[in-house]
């Protein structure tokens, strides 16, 4: 759906279908960590997870009931580079910067059932920073500009509110981090899709395959938009995946 080159994005427009909206749904419907909003869905980053983990992982160490704001804040605030904590010091930020303590925690499948409701909308306020930002993530720089922006007494109590946090980092909300390589294992349903896509299919091909189900959300999501199969059966004489270029030599006719 992100490559206007393609005959699946071809046949979607032809529905006068939005190859975009249809790519945001099947995102929100995906496992991960993520905010779904009806304005944008966007994953955390490396960063931002580790924050939020760091914050589910002091609470309970503090015995605490749920995550509040303040612990979003300082896990967050912790992951600064040294660039950004000297630019929020000589500002005027007035709370310690707590020294982090990164240590792997095992990542709770329920991790935000833990959060209390004004720290879910930190995470919602973020989710709208990022999107604003036009990034493709989360970051924990998000994290901390939603808690002062969702916390007037934080913004306060630290001496920087969130307008001037804002002017302060722009330019450096995202995600430095590089992730790290990791082999992942086969996913079943996965495999299965896949074995289903016949050896050297097109783009249509690939997109028809979801409506043969096995993917029901996903096939709702197309039909919905009225991508059926036989709208893709008519598209294959009319719209055709752009050919393959040859490394070195011209594109194969």
């Amino acid at each position: 759906m992100a490559d206007p080159r393609s005959a699946a994005h071809a046949a979607v427009l032809h529905a006068f279908a939005d190859p975009a909206t249809i790519s945001e749904e099947v995102l929100a419907i995906s496992p991960g960590l993520m905010v779904v909003a009806s304005g944008s869905t966007l994953p955390f980053s490396a960063l931002a997870v580790e924050a939020l983990i760091g914050a589910r992982a002091a609470a309970e160490a503090a015995g605490e009931e749920s995550v509040g704001v303040p612990r979003i804040f300082s896990q967050s605030l912790s992951l600064f580079d040294e660039g950004l904590r000297r630019t929020m010091l000589q500002a005027g930020f007035s709370g310690e910067i707590p020294d982090a303590e990164r240590k792997a925690h095992a990542l709770d499948p329920g991790l935000f059932r833990h959060f209390s409701m004004p720290a879910k909308r930190v995470l919602s306020a973020s989710n709208r920073l990022a999107a604003g930002d036009r990034a493709p993530s989360i970051s924990h720089v998000h994290l901390f500009l939603g808690c002062l922006q969702e916390d007037e007494a934080l913004a306060t109590r630290t001496g920087v509110s969130f307008r001037r946090a804002r002017l302060l980092v722009a330019g450096s909300t995202g995600d430095p981090s590089v992730r790290s390589t990791r082999a992942l294992p086969p996913d079943r349903a996965m495999v299965a899709f896949l074995e289903g896509v016949p050896a050297g299919s097109d783009s249509l091909a690939l997109l028809a395959r979801f409506l043969a189900g096995g993917t029901p959300e996903a096939e709702q999501i197309l039909v919905r938009s009225k991508v059926t199969r036989a709208l893709l059966d008519r598209a294959r004489s009319a719209f055709h995946d752009p050919d393959e270029v040859q490394e070195g030599g011209p594109a194969r006719r």
